[in-house]
């Protein structure tokens, strides 16, 4: 499967959040992630390795826009801050 340049770009930033996270010592690694959502690390490791062949399962970005307040405007299309702001989680958590 080729993955188109915006997707790889996606995967990128997707684990450059993870990387982020792990800095920040938010999580331990990928890892906590991938056990908190029942997701086979091995591969996620997979995409992460071959973003040009493996494509992102779209949850995966919401899970981390939702437990750890990443900006989905930022994964997805590269642009805005890293954080979601407050009144854009409070938008966001309230529509729920």
């Amino acid at each position: 499967m080729n993955i188109p340049k915006e997707g790889i770009e996606i995967t990128n930033r997707f684990f450059l959040a993870l990387e982020t996270l792990r800095n920040e010592k938010k999580i331990r690694g990928m890892q906590t992630f991938t056990r908190a959502h029942n997701i086979n690390r091995w591969n996620l490791v997979t995409v992460r390795d071959n973003p040009e062949r493996s494509a992102l399962k779209p949850e995966y970005i919401y899970y981390l826009c939702n437990d750890y307040h990443i900006s989905p405007e930022w994964i997805i299309l590269g642009t805005g801050e890293f954080y979601m702001r407050n009144d854009t989680i409070q938008d966001i958590m309230g529509a729920g």
